[in-house]
């Protein structure tokens, strides 16, 4: 019985423990709706090469200063990497092709490990792409 007793004391003071307000309520770091950024980071050519998109991709990045970390041709995955003011700005990029509809490329910037949700940069990145898929 002083088993049982002592089993219960431990379980009831591990669940105490367990209801502290340690965890974030809101694990967001952005206040901006996902859609939305979704929206800023993705959009479809009608190239429908791949390759010829990601090398423009690369070609893009390298013009807008950024530095090509890794580049998985299999799964069409690009990261760079670019210094500013001492900060790090960090973009990864799929290519997804969709048949005989185009290619759909999505890039994620995060600066200092928080979201880019300014639609300029995103703009800026597409209009350049776009002139170097023609």
């Amino acid at each position: 019985m002083k088993i049982f007793h002592l089993f219960s004391v431990v379980v009831v003071l591990l669940l105490a423990g367990c209801n502290g307000n340690s965890i974030p309520t809101n694990l967001r770091l952005t206040d901006l709706p996902t859609g939305q950024l979704r929206n800023m980071q993705m959009r479809q050519f009608d190239q429908l090469d791949i390759n010829r998109v990601n090398q423009a991709v690369i070609k893009t990045l390298v013009s807008l200063d950024f530095q090509i970390v890794r580049v998985d041709n299999l799964s069409h995955l690009i990261e760079v990497i670019r210094l500013e003011n001492g900060h790090i700005m960090q973009a990864n990029i799929i290519s997804i092709s969709m048949v005989n509809h185009g290619t759909t490329v999505r890039i994620a910037l995060r600066y200092n490990q928080y979201p880019v949700t300014s639609p300029q940069v995103y703009q800026e990145f597409f209009d350049t792409l776009s002139r170097n898929l023609s």
